[in-house]
């Protein structure tokens, strides 16, 4: 790790912050940063576990789609 990464500018926008589980592992695994601090092993074995955690979490039905769309059965 060369440690040569550039911190945004002071007037720089701020980046918008994922809005989703599977924003922010997509983000991850795009970061050399964190690949090079944690190593490929790791971040792989991390990104695996948070994307079949994501897979679990989008297959729940939610209370508000239990009470928006059960009485139009």
């Amino acid at each position: 790790m060369n440690g040569d990464y550039e911190l945004p500018k002071e007037n720089d926008p701020v980046a918008r912050l994922p809005q989703s589980l599977a924003e922010a592992v997509d983000l991850m695994a795009d970061s050399e940063l964190l690949h090079e601090t944690l190593g490929e092993h790791q971040v792989e074995w991390f990104l695996r576990n948070k994307r079949a955690e994501w897979d679990a979490y989008r297959g729940q039905v939610t209370p508000f789609e239990l009470e928006r769309y059960l009485p139009l059965l």
